[in-house]
């Protein structure tokens, strides 16, 4: 009798096993991103990259890819490499200072911008700036400021930006110019008393835990630094801003380019934002403003739209994203609680190629192997 329950015991234990249905957590398989950047790498598009993604509350992905320096010599990269951002860094840090500086009721963005600029002329608004409905032209030829106000003369640009000619009526139209964010440089400056450098430190960047995030930084990250490319007298930008009017005229800390950061820190202010989605101030920096509804730019980002090509065809039309010219960019998507950084120095050794292919392939890879599909986009 005991072995007969015995025996009926062991196999209800057997059957329940081999029946219970599996807990195991099938992991993504991102094999498809790496085939991508491999053969980017391969055919020389970049020298190399770094993708990170970001889902939920942390990181489920990071690797690199090829070499961060080919050119004297060739050094690997790594996931911790530091890149120029170009013009990443104008939600990365610009953005970002400023929604911090009106959350805390030093900014108003319906003020004009002659409140804290008064040479400032016209009727824009710290809003047209951030959103790019301001007017202001695209941008200033750096060679041409340098022979007007000498070269590391942020005054003087200023100045020049204060009274050119604006393109069109602000509000009534979305033209990107990176003098908006060299205006909005300025306002952070003279509302903190800071330089740009110490400000977006204090008001973005050692709140967030992003220490290796930084304008012209110093010996201790240059290292690991990956270079642009080569000036017209033959010197390797390293740890040097690739924006003429950023390097020329402002001396590496400028509101349009010159920040430095890597993929960890960036997921950490992705974290953040994910994190935050549904709150106010996150709200107010990834929102389309109701009176500019003609526009895809928030106060920082462009709004995902079937127009745009680097963000592949299947994240929502909620993700806000933006790129660098340099080979960097970075999306992030509230609804599927995602974010994907693509950074690659693509101008390394000399200008070329085009990575916004790269760019969707990647992240519709991302999205397959998170098995995110196209009927998930929202309008």
């Amino acid at each position: 009798m005991k072995q007969t329950i015995l025996w009926l015991s062991i196999s209800t234990a057997f059957l329940l096993t081999a029946f219970a249905p599996s807990c195991r957590t099938v992991q993504p398989d991102f094999s498809r991103v790496d085939t991508l950047m491999q053969q980017a790498f391969c055919d020389t598009l970049i020298p190399g990259g770094v993708v990170c993604v970001v889902k939920d509350t942390g990181i489920v992905f990071i690797r690199a890819y090829g070499n961060r320096q080919v050119y004297p010599d060739t050094l690997p990269m790594t996931d911790s490499t530091l890149f120029d951002l170009a013009s990443l860094s104008k939600p990365v840090s610009i953005a970002s200072a400023v929604h911090r500086l009106a959350q805390m009721g030093k900014v108003d963005f319906n003020a004009p911008v002659s409140r804290y600029i008064p040479d400032f002329e016209g009727n824009i608004s710290v809003m047209h700036l951030l959103t790019h409905t301001s007017g202001l032209p695209p941008y200033a030829n750096a060679k041409r400021m340098e022979k007007l106000y000498g070269a590391h003369n942020p005054e003087g640009l200023l100045d020049y930006i204060c009274h050119c000619p604006r393109d069109f009526e602000p509000g009534t139209d979305v033209r990107y110019s990176c003098l908006n964010f060299i205006t909005l440089q300025h306002i952070i400056e003279r509302v903190t008393g800071q330089d740009l450098r110490t400000a977006c430190h204090t008001l973005v960047f050692d709140s967030l835990g992003m220490t290796h995030t930084d304008y012209c930084p110093d010996t201790t990250l240059c290292d690991n630094i990956a270079p642009t490319e080569f000036t017209s007298d033959s010197v390797l930008l390293k740890g040097v801003v690739h924006d003429p009017l950023a390097r020329i005229m402002n001396n590496g800390l400028s509101g349009n380019a010159g920040l430095f950061s890597n993929a960890h820190d960036l997921a950490r202010l992705a974290q953040h934002l994910l994190q935050h989605k549904d709150s106010a101030a996150v709200l107010q920096l990834t929102t389309v403003p109701d009176s500019l509804s003609f526009s895809y730019r928030t106060p920082g980002w462009q709004i995902n739209n079937d127009e745009l090509t680097y963000t592949g065809t299947r994240l929502s039309n909620r993700a806000c994203c933006h790129t660098g010219y340099t080979g960097t960019s970075m999306i992030i998507d509230p609804v599927n609680n995602l974010a994907v950084i693509i950074l690659t120095n693509r101008v390394h050794p000399v200008d070329k190629g085009n990575v916004s292919p790269l760019r969707g392939a990647v992240t519709d890879a991302v999205a397959d192997a998170l098995r995110i599909k196209p009927k998930e986009r929202q309008y």
